[in-house]
């Protein structure tokens, strides 16, 4: 069922708009006490509609519910279609509604919001607005749930600036969805100034989503003395943050001061009364084994449990995981692998995939092939990525026959390769100077329809030029331009290389200085690839 439609429901009273009557919850918060409130759950009262027996004139003016006894047959068409999905043919039909003006043709609310909800998923505003302006020549009065629902889908589609001009000229109060709605459509486009001025124009109290969404903003930017100023704000104000604010700033305090501060950051929210969840733990887990602090990030799981009350999840277990594959110890990740398990937490296909990749780059391919291939028992299907990761490592130790063999398998059970995939087996037939073999990869990739990159031509031309085989690898560029690519400075920088091996050093001065000269190649990356 709609969100929309669950919002309203019949009573006998007379039809009233709910955030006419909605008045926020007003927290008291001293801020200069060292125990705020805990964070409050917002309880929206259920907005309500009826069909009061009202003359038509007066039903025209009011928003109306949907099941009246009288309704005819029009707006049950109407409401069909709409849950049908078939959008246009409903619309077509409220045109027709409206056109009419028989008295009982009042467009149903429920129905038109739906309709406008539908239309804003596919990107299709046009027809939202349309609808909006419909109802409005009917004779009835939007509800600020229809607007709302406009507002929204001009965000998803970029426009922003007709979200604000909407919000204007609303003919019923809006309220904090509203403009929480507009804030976050504001921020996901970067005019956070404008965000800021409408969080001061704002005429219902704001709660702590507006607060959350202009924080991360902030901090996202940069604007990290911006952001504690509007936690104080918030605070003065009497809206409670809550662990979503403190994990919004405890992430910023990472990046901007590092994770010390970060802790004393945890230490003082704690004793404001507000308790860190696995999200909070997991910032700093992160951010000490990006400072190469493994053995405190380790600590620092440990002490979940027991000193917080808090459970370590999957993304725990595979940050450390992704720390030790980091500095090739893949005794430690191996060994969280048995641990989590251990504990009741399921590893994921991210955590094989890092598995997988730490392995290789520790040259246990052997190895990694042996965890592939038990994937599937373990619960997990390989996707293109875990393949693509075992196929490079094959690739880059000589076993470009197996990754072949892979490249086949994967085929097989329908996943498709992508260029990443092919740059890796083309890689490893360049390193072998076996590439001979690389013309049935090159015709798959036009089999899939994928056109293979400059990197995946330079690839081969490299190992063309390592072999000696430059005539070959300047045919190649030729059929890399016939296919309608446009060689860069690595490619002719490979080619003056490969000249310049073969002995003809003059030549190969006077290519780079001929290319260079009309940008097409820089002279000194070039010159050092043979001098």
């Amino acid at each position: 069922m709609e969100a929309a439609t669950l919002l309203r429901i019949q009573t006998p009273h007379r039809c009233i708009s709910p955030f006419q009557s909605l008045q926020p919850i007003n927290t008291s918060l001293n801020f200069t006490s060292s125990i705020p409130l805990k964070p409050q759950i917002d309880a929206f009262p259920i907005w309500t509609y009826l069909t009061p027996k009202i003359s038509a004139t007066e039903r025209r003016a009011t928003t109306r519910w949907a099941t009246d006894e009288r309704e005819n047959d029009e707006n049950t068409h109407f409401r069909g279609l709409v849950e049908k999905g078939h959008l246009e043919s409903a619309f077509r039909h409220l045109e027709r509604m409206v056109e009419s003006e028989r008295e009982w043709d009042i467009p149903d609310v429920v129905s038109c919001t739906k309709l406008m909800q539908r239309s804003c998923r596919i990107g299709d505003t046009r027809r939202a607005a349309r609808v909006l302006e419909i109802f409005e020549e009917s004779g009835s009065v939007p509800d600020v749930i229809m607007y709302t629902v406009l507002i929204r889908g001009y965000c998803k589609a970029g426009a922003v600036n007709k979200a604000h001009e909407l919000l204007g000229r609303m003919k019923v109060a809006p309220n904090v969805v509203t403009y929480n709605t507009l804030l976050k459509g504001l921020c996901d486009s970067r005019k956070l100034d404008k965000a800021l001025e409408l969080l001061d124009r704002m005429k219902v109290a704001p709660d702590v989503f507006t607060y959350n969404t202009l924080l991360k903003a902030l901090c996202d930017s940069k604007r990290f003395e911006r952001a504690m100023e509007l936690l104080e704000q918030q605070m003065q104000s009497g809206c409670s943050p809550n662990v979503i604010t403190y994990n919004i700033l405890i992430e910023a305090v990472c990046k901007e001061r590092g994770v010390e501060m970060a802790l004393e950051f945890l230490d003082e929210i704690m004793r404001r009364g507000c308790n860190p969840n696995v999200v909070t733990f997991n910032t700093l887990i992160m951010r000490f084994c990006k400072e190469g602090r493994l053995d405190d990030a380790i600590k620092l799981m440990k002490e979940m449990p027991s000193t917080h009350g808090c459970t370590p999840d999957v993304f725990s277990y595979n940050t450390l995981i992704d720390a030790f594959c980091k500095k090739k110890k893949m005794d430690g990740a191996m060994g969280y692998l048995d641990m989590m398990e251990s504990q009741g937490c399921l590893p994921n296909i991210v955590t094989y995939n890092t598995l997988l990749s730490g392995l290789c780059n520790a040259g246990k391919v052997e190895a990694a092939l042996g965890m592939l291939n038990q994937l599937s028992h373990n619960g997990c299907s390989p996707t293109l990525i875990t393949y693509t990761i075992v196929i490079n490592g094959l690739s880059k130790a000589g076993m470009t026959d197996q990754a072949i063999e892979l490249l086949a398998e994967m085929k097989e059970k329908g996943l498709r390769p992508n260029i990443v995939t092919y740059t890796s087996i083309f890689s490893g037939l360049a390193r072998e100077r076996n590439l001979d073999r690389a013309r049935d990869p090159f015709d798959d990739l036009e089999e899939l329809g994928i056109t293979p990159s400059e990197r995946a031509y330079n690839t081969v031309m490299y190992g063309l030029c390592e072999s000696g085989q430059t005539d070959r690898a300047i045919d190649f560029l030729g059929y890399m331009v016939r296919k309608g690519l446009k060689p860069n400075n690595d490619s002719y920088s490979i080619l003056i290389k490969g000249i310049a091996s073969e002995g003809l050093i003059e030549e190969a001065q006077e290519l780079c200085d001929e290319l260079g000269a009309i940008g097409i190649v820089i002279k000194t990356s070039a010159k050092n690839m043979w001098q």
